[in-house]
This record gives C-alpha cells, structure tokens and sequence, in this order.
C-alpha cells in the first residue's frame, strides 16, 4: 500500500483532530509537527508517535520529505502559509474558512493554479455521517423540493483569543460556525444561493482571559436560492451547554431533522459529574448527551480519507479551494447585508 506523508502546521484543538484523523488511516504516515508552543506540540506528538522534535518555523517543516501539509492555524495566517505549501510543492489541507475574506480567498485559487498542487478545503460537517446521510435522502427524492429549513449552530465561544479578535480572525460567529450550516446547505440543495439577509449582535463583549470580543457573537440570517428556497441559520458563541448542531428541513414530500449532538443516541444522567461530553461542554453532571467517538460523527476522519484517496488518483475533492470560495462569498454578502439592513445579492 503506497503511504502518503503528511506534515501538520499547528498544536491546537484542529491540529488534534488531524493527528488523531491520520492515525486512524493505514496509507497516511505524519512525518513533522511545526508550533510556536513547543509544549503543547511535544504533547501533540508523544501521542501519536511523531518522529523528531517540534518545529518553531514552518518553513523547517517544509524542508522535509512529505505529499501534504495541513495547515490547522489562525484564519489570518491561511491564506501565507497555504501560498508557502504550495510554492514548496507540496498540497495544502485548509481548515475552515478557506480565509479572512474573499480576496485573500481569491489569492489562494491563483496560487493553487500557478503550481501544481491542490487546496483540498476541510469542511468536516459535509463528511459526518449524519449529515452524509442527510445528502443520501435528499438526492433520492425522499423530500421532494425543498422549500424551507433551518440550520443551526451554537456553543458557548472559542477557547482561543485570535477569534475574538476582528483582524486575526476576519470575522466572528457568522464566519466560525455559519461557514458550516451554508456549506452543508448549498451542497444539500445543490443550488446556489442568490440573495441573503443578515443580523449580527455582540451580545457579550466581555471575554474575560480571551480580552474584548470585536466581531459579532451571535448572527441569524435568511438564505435565499435560485429554487425559490429560503432557510435560516442562527449561530451563537454564547449559548451554554455544549457544542449543538442541527438541520432541519421540509420539502413539498416530506421533511428531516437531524442532529449529531443533543441527540437520543446517548443520554446520562450524573450527580457527580465524569471526564468529557462533547466540545464546549463546560460539566457533566445532571443531564448530557455524550458524543461518543467523536471526530468520526463530526467527519475529520473521512474527510482526511477521501482527501488522501484524491491526491492518490488525480481526483477533484467534494471540497476544493473554489467551493470554500464560493461558500466565503456568500458568508462576505451576508455581513454585507448585516451593515445595509438590506437583502443584498450574491456576485459569484
């Protein structure tokens, strides 16, 4: 079996899923780790056996032997480290969203296509089982058209201070969680969004450690596509409880709810509480839904996977560089439309 190496740019929460992603998959070998914080990666690599120490510079990383490199950074640092992937000849995993905005975006695609190497975008949401199954449904006709949804994400807010910062992170709840529900929700639909409206609200400025919030953390917004669908998305960094996902939607034949978190699939109830639920959980005593193996029912693991079998066999991924674009586009209108009050329309 022909093994593809991999390096990892980052030490944090998305660097983890990527690791522990590649361990699963016989064909995927991780040769380096590059961080600014040496202790978090010496951790990161101890556990899934890494070989050599931790890189300060990613260009150290670059210099070794290997297929692809994940970049799980800060959104401000996408668009230079993806470029520098590329530029070393080697493909480039790209954590959501694809950048700030949608010139840095824009500036990504011409360096993917001055080189010859890929941006495989990582949008794990589109590769979770449940929503999967979702697209199963959906593309044999079990709902008819559909007319009307909703999608909807929340947690209690980011565990990293770039993302309440509005020049590092480009954006805040909208850009973080909402990238999710529109990118699930034009691949369900298969259609382009051709208008949108928007509301964003900073509902706690406060952060505490984090220091002040400067984007929007909480937004609610109507998507309006070319079928004549309109569906809501509603995304809060300020919701307790843990991390909740769902959509819902109804079409002229039937209609599907679904949610990977605060599901049936696993209820417990604990006086005293026990070690991990699901992310952004703060306890867990009294009532929890439990995600059991949870980077697989969020997607990281299959995303990896199909993304690995591309580069294999010289095949387009269900998310690339211009699909990420695309979906940062309508996330740009929707912000747009926050600022007119207005419905504003979608320039692709």
């Amino acid at each position: 079996m022909e093994k593809l190496k991999i390096g990892i740019i980052g030490s944090g929460f998305i660097a983890e899923h990527h690791c522990h992603s590649c361990s699963l998959l016989p064909n995927v070998e991780i040769i380096g780790l590059s961080s600014l914080n040496e202790e978090e990666a010496k951790i990161l690599m101890r556990k899934y056996d890494i070989p050599g120490n931790p890189s300060k510079n990613y260009e150290d990383l670059l210099k070794l032997e290997c297929d692809v490199v994940s970049a799980c950074v800060p959104n401000f640092l996408h668009k230079d480290i993806t470029t520098r992937i590329l530029s070393s000849g080697k493909h480039a995993l790209v954590e959501k969203p694809l950048a700030r905005n949608v010139i840095e975006g824009q500036e990504m695609l011409d360096a993917e296509k001055s080189s010859n190497k890929k941006i495989f975008y990582c949008e794990n949401n589109m590769y979770a089982p449940t929503f999967s199954k979702v697209k199963e449904v959906i593309d044999e006709g079990a709902l008819g058209q559909i007319y009307m949804g909703r999608g909807k994400e929340q947690h209690s807010g980011p565990h990293s201070a770039w993302f309440y910062r509005a020049e590092e992170s480009g954006g805040g709840a909208l850009l973080d969680l909402g990238i999710h529900d529109i990118a699930c929700l034009v691949w369900y639909l298969s259609c382009d969004v051709v208008e949108v409206f928007c509301q964003v609200k900073t509902i706690m400025p406060d952060r505490g450690d984090f220091g002040k919030c400067e984007v929007e953390d909480n937004a609610v917004g109507v998507l309006y596509f070319e079928n004549d669908a309109q569906i809501v998305i509603e995304e809060s960094w300020t919701a307790p409880g843990g991390y909740d996902m769902r959509f819902e939607l109804f079409g002229t034949e039937g209609q599907i709810k679904v949610s990977p978190t605060f599901s049936n699939l696993m209820s417990v109830y604990s006086k005293k509480g026990y070690g991990y639920a699901v992310e952004k959980a703060g306890t867990t005593r009294g009532w929890t839904f439990p995600v059991p193996a949870e980077a697989w029912n969020f997607g990281y693991p299959q995303e990896i996977a199909h993304f690995m079998d591309c580069i294999l066999n010289n095949t387009r991924p269900l998310t690339d560089a211009k699909y990420g674009l695309k979906i940062l586009k309508i996330v740009e209108t929707m912000y747009k439309s926050a600022q007119s009050n207005k419905i504003e329309e979608v320039h692709y």
